[in-house]
This record gives structure tokens, sequence and C-alpha cells, in this order.
């Protein structure tokens, strides 16, 4: 590819807490490229001292991010550290003031897509998704991320600034929002890793508290927190998931067995698996009475449903909500077709983001039948 002219890039990020994940659009030379982009668990930064260890070693799963924090020039790894398979995802990760690198990494995985882009002569339009938790905190991060995509930052190495910037925080759920009928109140249940949060959404707009509500440690990582084996928290999750999603198949349970036999030591497998079934059946009985007593929730007119581990809950929560849980399976089938390597738990992952994705750049998708 040979560009000759200028750009606008269209990038839209979900921050989530165990990975980033967004798309992102490219308009040059009177063409459009598309892609998804995902960076795998973030286990936080590490300081000067231990970065050393691991210096030179880089992986294109890891990315390094510096930028100007005040006066000074400050520097984060973002992904997966080289050597690090076993170490637990920080959990202050999450947290807004730590996500400029984060953004800052995705922005640079989309610049990877395109070698010969130069930056200087870029538009960039930037939407980040935060989850509910820190949507307070969403406009020190839309300030501080100007300040470093204007100012400059550096990429592994490159240093890069773009001719305009326009950035923008979103509370998650915003993209499901949009297609969300507006004369009716609807909500979106958003299943991640820590916690089960359910977003209030009215005319085509996602709601910060009180209408929308997070409950705290009702996420999968209390679950593999009860089961108190495995050493990484977030692949513990993913396998506590497969084995939860393989269970409800007679046909899968001795493949359901096999996910978790691999992760913990054979005299113990039978108590583990027990208490992950036991823990996860009391996790969605808390989840089911707290809906029952919360009158928004319930009385939802329409409810959505997105997140990694939304697949576990889905046929649960058609059940408590009947005709009001809209499923969205022709959206996932789509997105899962038109993005190479985004399964089905990808795509409700993902869902949200694109929704974003496809408002901001001028598209809208609507329900069909409600599904």
């Amino acid at each position: 590819m040979n560009f000759s002219q200028a750009a606008t890039m269209y990038v839209e990020v979900d921050t989530g807490a165990s990975s980033t994940r967004g798309l992102a659009l490219v308009k040059i030379d009177g063409n459009t490229y598309e892609f998804f982009i995902h960076q795998p668990p973030n286990v936080g930064y590490l300081r000067r001292s231990n970065y050393e260890n691991d210096k030179g070693k880089g992986t294109p799963k890891t990315s390094r991010v510096t930028f100007r924090q005040g006066n000074e020039w400050a520097f984060r790894i973002v992904g997966e550290i080289p050597g690090h398979a076993g170490t637990k995802t920080d959990p202050n990760m999450s947290k807004a003031y730590l996500l400029v690198p984060k953004v800052l990494a995705f922005v640079g995985l989309a610049l990877d897509r395109f070698p010969e882009l130069s930056p200087e002569r870029t538009k960039l339009q930037i939407n980040f998704m935060l989850p509910i938790s820190e949507w307070s905190e969403y406009s020190d991060l839309e300030s501080d991320l100007l300040r470093c995509l204007l100012g400059g930052f550096g990429y592994n190495g490159r240093h890069i600034d773009f001719e305009a910037v326009d950035a923008k925080g979103y509370m998650e759920g915003a993209g499901i929002a949009t297609i969300a009928p507006p004369e009716i109140t609807a909500y979106v249940g958003v299943f991640g890793h820590k916690d089960a949060n359910f977003i209030a959404v009215e005319d085509g707009r996602a709601l910060a508290y009180p209408k929308s509500k997070t409950f705290e440690g009702l996420g999968m990582s209390s679950i593999v927190n009860s089961v108190m084996h495995f050493t990484d928290d977030v692949q513990g999750a993913k396998a506590v998931f497969r084995f939860l999603a393989l269970l409800d198949n007679p046909q899968q349970q001795d493949k359901a067995r096999k996910e978790l036999a691999a992760l913990i030591q054979p005299h113990r497998l039978e108590r583990k698996l027990t208490e992950t079934r036991e823990r996860f059946k009391a996790n969605w009985g808390e989840i089911e009475q707290r809906i029952n007593s919360d009158r928004g929730i319930k009385q939802a007119q329409a409810f959505y449903l997105v997140g990694g581990n939304a697949p576990l809950y889905k046929n649960r929560f058609k059940d408590l909500f009947g005709s009001t849980f809209k499923p969205l399976s022709a959206a996932i089938k789509q997105l899962a077709e038109e993005f190479e390597g985004i399964n089905t738990q990808w795509a409700y992952r993902a869902l949200d983001v694109w929704m974003l994705h496809l408002h901001v750049t001028g598209r809208t998708w609507s329900i069909k039948g409600g599904k």
C-alpha cells in the first residue's frame, strides 16, 4: 500500500479488565479498511527495575507505551508480559487512571495494521468504553488522552503525533443503547470478569447511577476465587467458563472434566468440580434474587445480554425475562462472520463496542424479530 493522501482513522475500544478489544476503520485515498483488534489480558504495569529483565524481549502481545504524566514522561507495559504467564491480574488495572496506556497501546496496534500510514497526516476519532463503576472518572481520562494524543506519545519505540484528535468516553452498554427502541426503558446486562452490571437505557443512551446497577463480586472471578486454586485468575476464569459451558451438555461432560483436569491435580479434581458447580449455582441464585427485588431491572421492556461470560447466562435470562429478553442471535452471527478470529464467545464480548463502532461511523444495525 502506498498512501499519498491524508487519512481519517476511527477507533472504538472497550477497555475491559481482562483484555482490550475493539474495532478500527481507516478512510484513505477513497478506500475504506476495517478490522477487529484484540490485546490480551493486561497484567498491569511494571516499574523500571522489573522491566529491565524483559527489555528487548517484546512480543506481538506486549506494548511498551510512553506518555506524559504531568510534566514527566512515564511508561507502562500493556498486554502479556513475557515470562510472566502465571502473574495474577493487577486488581487495579481497570481503574481509570491506568487506562490511558491501555488506550494508547490500542491506537498503536491500529497503526500497526497500516505501517505506511503517517500519523501526522491522520485525523483520529477515538471512542472508548469504561465499566460503569469507573464512569464518574471518565472525564479525566478523556482530557488525559487528548493531551497524550495531541502532544505525542511513544509506542514500542516509535513517537506518534496526530494531525487532529477527537476523543470521547462512553459507559459500557452505550453500543447496545443505539439499537434499543427510544420509546421504552431497556436494560443491558454486562457479564465480565469481576462484576455483573445492569445498564439502564433510555432515549438511546446508557444511564449512570442510580438506575444502572452493579452487582459487585458476582462475575466469573468470584467463582474462580471460591475454588481457590488458580495462580492466574484470568486463565482460571477461562477454564471455569469452558467447564461450565460444557457441563450443561451431557455428551460434553468428559471434555469439561479435561478442561479443569489440565489445571487441577487429580486428587483434588472432583472436589473442585463440585465447588465450581455449587458456586456458579449460588452466584446465579443471588443475581436472580437481586433482579426480582429490583423494580427497575425487573420491569425492563427489553433486556439485552453482552460480555464474555454472557453465553453461560443466556438461557437463564431467557427463562427469567421471557419475550422481554432479546438474544441478539443475528448480530452475534453477523459479527462472527465479518471479522476473522471472532467466535461466539468473542462476539458476545465485542458486541457492545461493535454497535458503538457502527454508530459513530455512520451505520446502523437494527433488530429483526427480536433476534
